[in-house]
Protein backbone atom coordinates (compact mmCIF):
# COMPACT_ATOMS: atom_id res chain seq x y z
CA UNK A 1 0.00 0.00 0.00
CA UNK A 2 1.44 3.33 -1.01
CA UNK A 3 1.47 5.73 1.95
CA UNK A 4 1.71 8.82 -0.23
CA UNK A 5 -1.41 8.07 -2.24
CA UNK A 6 -3.09 11.48 -2.48
CA UNK A 7 -6.58 9.96 -2.45
CA UNK A 8 -5.80 8.16 0.82
CA UNK A 9 -4.58 11.39 2.41
CA UNK A 10 -7.68 13.26 1.21
CA UNK A 11 -9.94 10.53 2.58
CA UNK A 12 -8.18 10.51 5.94
CA UNK A 13 -8.23 14.32 6.32
CA UNK A 14 -11.82 14.53 5.01
CA UNK A 15 -11.75 18.33 4.92
CA UNK A 16 -11.17 19.80 1.43
CA UNK A 17 -9.93 23.16 2.74
CA UNK A 18 -7.18 21.39 4.74
CA UNK A 19 -6.15 18.79 2.17
CA UNK A 20 -3.31 20.71 0.52
CA UNK A 21 -1.62 21.51 3.83
CA UNK A 22 -1.67 17.86 4.90
CA UNK A 23 -0.72 16.50 1.48
CA UNK A 24 2.37 18.73 1.47
CA UNK A 25 3.21 17.83 5.06
CA UNK A 26 2.69 14.07 4.63
CA UNK A 27 4.78 14.03 1.46
CA UNK A 28 7.58 15.90 3.26
CA UNK A 29 7.43 13.50 6.21
CA UNK A 30 8.17 10.61 3.85
CA UNK A 31 10.47 12.31 1.36
CA UNK A 32 12.78 9.82 -0.41
CA UNK A 33 10.99 6.91 1.27
CA UNK A 34 12.37 7.81 4.69
CA UNK A 35 9.99 8.84 7.42
CA UNK A 36 11.22 11.87 9.32
CA UNK A 37 9.87 14.88 11.14
CA UNK A 38 9.85 18.14 9.17
CA UNK A 39 8.71 21.53 10.37
CA UNK A 40 5.16 22.20 9.14
CA UNK A 41 3.65 25.17 10.91
CA UNK A 42 -0.04 25.16 11.79
CA UNK A 43 -1.60 28.21 13.42
CA UNK A 44 -4.66 26.09 14.20
CA UNK A 45 -2.45 23.60 16.08
CA UNK A 46 -0.75 26.42 17.98
CA UNK A 47 -3.94 28.23 18.92
CA UNK A 48 -6.14 25.20 19.31
CA UNK A 49 -3.82 23.11 21.44
CA UNK A 50 -5.72 20.29 23.05
CA UNK A 51 -8.81 21.11 20.99
CA UNK A 52 -6.84 20.66 17.77
CA UNK A 53 -5.83 17.19 18.93
CA UNK A 54 -9.40 16.32 19.90
CA UNK A 55 -10.60 17.68 16.55
CA UNK A 56 -8.22 15.32 14.74
CA UNK A 57 -9.15 12.34 16.98
CA UNK A 58 -5.83 12.22 18.82
CA UNK A 59 -7.30 11.55 22.25
CA UNK A 60 -4.26 10.13 24.07
CA UNK A 61 -2.06 12.88 22.68
CA UNK A 62 -4.62 15.47 23.83
CA UNK A 63 -4.50 14.08 27.36
CA UNK A 64 -0.69 14.04 27.38
CA UNK A 65 -0.51 17.59 26.00
CA UNK A 66 -3.05 18.78 28.58
CA UNK A 67 -1.05 17.24 31.43
CA UNK A 68 2.31 18.51 30.19
CA UNK A 69 1.04 22.02 29.51
CA UNK A 70 -0.72 22.10 32.88
CA UNK A 71 2.49 21.17 34.65
CA UNK A 72 4.51 23.61 32.55
CA UNK A 73 2.10 26.47 33.20
CA UNK A 74 3.98 27.23 36.42
CA UNK A 75 7.11 28.00 34.37
CA UNK A 76 6.15 30.60 31.73
CA UNK A 77 9.14 29.99 29.45
CA UNK A 78 8.53 26.23 29.38
CA UNK A 79 4.83 26.80 28.77
CA UNK A 80 5.59 29.12 25.84
CA UNK A 81 8.08 26.66 24.33
CA UNK A 82 5.56 23.81 24.57
CA UNK A 83 2.90 25.86 22.81
CA UNK A 84 5.26 26.99 20.04
CA UNK A 85 6.50 23.45 19.44
CA UNK A 86 2.88 22.23 19.29
CA UNK A 87 2.34 24.39 16.20
CA UNK A 88 4.80 22.22 14.27
CA UNK A 89 4.54 18.91 16.12
CA UNK A 90 0.78 18.35 16.02
CA UNK A 91 0.54 17.99 12.21
CA UNK A 92 3.20 15.27 12.51
CA UNK A 93 1.06 13.51 15.11
CA UNK A 94 -1.82 13.61 12.61
CA UNK A 95 0.52 11.95 10.10
CA UNK A 96 1.46 9.22 12.60
CA UNK A 97 -2.24 8.45 13.11
CA UNK A 98 -2.74 8.40 9.34
CA UNK A 99 0.00 5.75 9.13
CA UNK A 100 -1.91 3.63 11.67
CA UNK A 101 -4.97 4.01 9.48
CA UNK A 102 -3.03 2.76 6.46
CA UNK A 103 -1.97 -0.33 8.40
CA UNK A 104 -5.55 -0.86 9.48
CA UNK A 105 -6.96 -0.83 5.93
CA UNK A 106 -4.13 -2.76 4.32
CA UNK A 107 -6.09 -6.02 4.30
CA UNK A 108 -9.08 -4.52 2.48
CA UNK A 109 -9.27 -5.51 -1.16
CA UNK A 110 -11.00 -2.67 -2.94
CA UNK A 111 -9.86 0.92 -3.13
CA UNK A 112 -13.39 2.08 -2.28
CA UNK A 113 -13.31 0.10 0.97
CA UNK A 114 -9.90 1.52 1.86
CA UNK A 115 -11.03 5.08 1.14
CA UNK A 116 -14.23 4.61 3.17
CA UNK A 117 -12.34 3.08 6.11
CA UNK A 118 -9.69 5.82 6.08
CA UNK A 119 -12.37 8.51 6.01
CA UNK A 120 -14.08 6.91 9.00
CA UNK A 121 -10.85 6.36 10.96
CA UNK A 122 -9.57 9.83 10.17
CA UNK A 123 -11.72 12.84 9.62
CA UNK A 124 -12.46 15.19 12.44
CA UNK A 125 -14.70 15.90 15.43
CA UNK A 126 -16.70 19.08 14.90
CA UNK A 127 -17.71 19.04 18.57
CA UNK A 128 -14.10 19.80 19.57
CA UNK A 129 -14.41 23.26 18.00
CA UNK A 130 -17.63 23.98 19.90
CA UNK A 131 -16.11 22.87 23.20
CA UNK A 132 -12.98 24.92 22.48
CA UNK A 133 -15.02 28.04 21.79
CA UNK A 134 -17.08 27.57 24.98
CA UNK A 135 -13.99 26.93 27.12
CA UNK A 136 -12.23 29.98 25.68
CA UNK A 137 -15.27 32.20 26.24
CA UNK A 138 -15.53 30.98 29.84
CA UNK A 139 -11.77 31.58 30.29
CA UNK A 140 -12.02 35.15 28.97
CA UNK A 141 -15.03 35.88 31.18
CA UNK A 142 -13.17 34.42 34.16
CA UNK A 143 -10.08 36.46 33.37
CA UNK A 144 -12.09 39.68 33.05
CA UNK A 145 -13.92 38.92 36.31
CA UNK A 146 -10.67 38.23 38.19
CA UNK A 147 -9.05 41.31 36.66
CA UNK A 148 -11.93 43.53 37.82
CA UNK A 149 -11.76 41.99 41.31
CA UNK A 150 -8.04 42.67 41.65
CA UNK A 151 -8.21 46.18 40.23
CA UNK A 152 -11.12 47.08 42.52
CA UNK A 153 -9.01 46.33 45.61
Amino acid sequence: MQENNIEYIKAYIDKPESENFYIDAFLDYTRNGVEQFKWHWSWWALGGGVFFLLYRKLYIEALVFFLISSLASTVPVAYLIIWVVSGALFPYLVFKRYKKGLEMVEHLRSEDEKIRALREFGGYNQWAIYIGVVVNIISVIGFVYMFTLFTAM
